[in-house]
């Protein structure tokens, strides 16, 4: 995504301690990205009246940590202003400050991924011993130092907010017996964290969002290179899910893009791809971070 001068700015003050107005992310995509940081417990947010907000940062260490999950381009405020200036032009200079040539605002090719759990769990990276938990991992680049314990499920998130809330691994009935769980996101789009998958013999298991976009990420991204080796979650509430929070516009887009044939050739999608094309609906997954009330 490639961010405006004005709220790159207003992260930098953010940053910095001063407390922000709501008109300081006006556009749409800067409030998504204010959104997703306030949820994230990164930013802040307080009411004043029944309209006006103010934002705020409290922990700047971790805003900066949270920045750079959403979008590696944001790890260093500084150098994405310049960059959203168009100070940075030489390829060199894209690459010591970004680490690829081609970013261009958009998030640059950043290797490895990030790793981390529903409990204290103990792996072994680089010859030591680290501790990855609920918050607190560690980002993996060499992926054949990496050692993790024989009965841990590794499991992929369509989506950096599942990387840390996971609310989900209960609500989607999954048994605590084949834990720990180790996370891991889609983003970025590591080859060798895939490699990585193909060779570890823990079980993998795939959590995405059930649209048709997330089925046709599924499919072409892991099931066509990990085959068997990786099988995609299906709650047992999802069809209730669907009928009472489904999301119809989602549903709507995805055929306007030409999606209507994802998931069909994958055995194990076919129930997901019926009840989508049956209920004209999607669920995002991070609706899953959240218990479903039981209705009347």
């Amino acid at each position: 995504m490639k961010y405006s001068i004005k709220t790159i700015n207003a992260l930098r003050r953010l940053r910095d301690g001063e407390v922000l107005g709501g008109g300081e992310f006006s556009s749409e995509s800067a409030k998504e990205l204010i959104e997703r940081l306030t949820r994230r417990g990164a930013v802040l947010l307080n009411r004043v009246g029944k309209v006006r907000v103010r934002y705020r940062v409290l922990d700047k260490n971790f805003f900066l940590e949270e920045c750079s999950v959403i979008d590696p381009v944001l790890s260093d405020l500084d150098s994405a202003l310049k960059l959203a200036e168009g100070q940075v032009r030489e390829r060199s200079e894209k690459v010591i400050l970004f680490g690829d040539s081609k970013v261009d605002g958009a998030s640059p090719a950043v290797k490895g991924f990030t790793l981390l759990s529903d409990r204290d769990t103990v792996v072994n990276y680089l010859g030591r011993e680290y501790v990855v938990g609920p918050l607190a991992g560690i980002h993996v680049v060499d992926c054949t130092s990496l050692v993790i314990p024989p009965g841990a499920t590794v499991v992929v998130v369509e989506n950096a907010e599942c990387l840390y809330d996971h609310r989900w691994i209960a609500n989607t009935g999954l048994s605590p017996d084949e834990g720990p769980y180790l996370i891991m996101c889609r983003y970025p789009q590591s080859e060798n964290g895939k490699k990585w998958l193909l060779e570890i013999d823990n079980k993998v298991k795939y959590f995405g969002d059930f649209d048709l976009a997330g089925l046709r990420i599924y499919e072409s991204e892991f099931k066509r290179k990990l085959g068997d080796k990786i099988s995609f979650i299906i709650p047992p509430d999802l069809e209730e899910r669907i009928r009472r929070g489904g999301n119809p516009s989602l549903y709507s887009l995805h055929m306007g893009k030409g999606y209507a044939d994802a998931g069909k050739d994958t055995e194990e999608l076919r129930k997901v791809v019926s009840l989508l094309h049956s209920l004209q609906s999607g669920y995002e997954q991070e609706g899953y971070c959240r218990t479903l009330v039981a209705s009347d």
